[in-house]
């Protein structure tokens, strides 16, 4: 009975440690994922700005100028338009921002900076692309550095949760009757 109690926690360990560590795997596919959806919605933005201020140029005989100054020059006919504008000019900065951040990291801490970038979306720009990378998200098994050191810590992990699992399993079975 010991030896079936003994390979059971060992097996419950293992397949926990597995699990996570592929599920820890998965962090820098996802992460690359997530920047190429960010920049391809920041590049889909500034495209729609740059039509648009293009647009309010011909229509009002606009001067060339930075987007600040199609703004202020709006402001004055148009002041829906400029502060939709504005507003679109934001979420492409803050899109391309976490972008420009995400891949300036090393490979290593991207997955980190990424999380990080995902957690402080003030606005909820991001949080539609997240859930799209998510979503379309397929796991694969990259062999990288940076997937390795993640796996690594998915097994070491895993492994701690398993034993512990077992530990706190194994406190609960009733005690053997002691006969006097």
């Amino acid at each position: 009975m010991k030896f079936l109690e003994r390979w059971l926690s060992d097996t419950v360990s293992l397949v926990l440690a597995l699990v996570l560590a592929l599920l820890a795997m998965q962090a820098p596919a996802l992460t690359r994922d997530y920047a190429g959806g960010l920049l391809q919605v920041a590049q889909d933005i500034r495209r729609d700005i740059d039509q648009r201020e293009s647009s309010a140029r011909q229509y009002y005989n606009l001067p060339a100028g930075d987007d600040d100054a199609v703004i202020a020059a709006l402001q004055t006919r148009e002041p829906s338009n400029a502060a939709t504008l504005a507003q679109s000019i934001g979420r492409a900065q803050a899109l391309q921002t976490g972008y420009d951040q995400i891949s300036a990291a090393p490979p290593l801490l991207q997955p980190v900076v990424a999380a990080g970038d995902a957690l402080r979306d003030a606005h909820g720009y991001k949080r539609p692309v997240l859930r799209t990378a998510l979503d379309n998200f397929t796991p694969q098994i990259v062999f990288s550095m940076a997937a390795a050191i993640y796996g690594l810590a998915g097994l070491v992990l895993g492994t701690f949760l398993g034993s512990l699992f077992i530990s706190a399993a194994s406190g609960f079975r009733r005690p053997a009757r002691r006969t006097w």
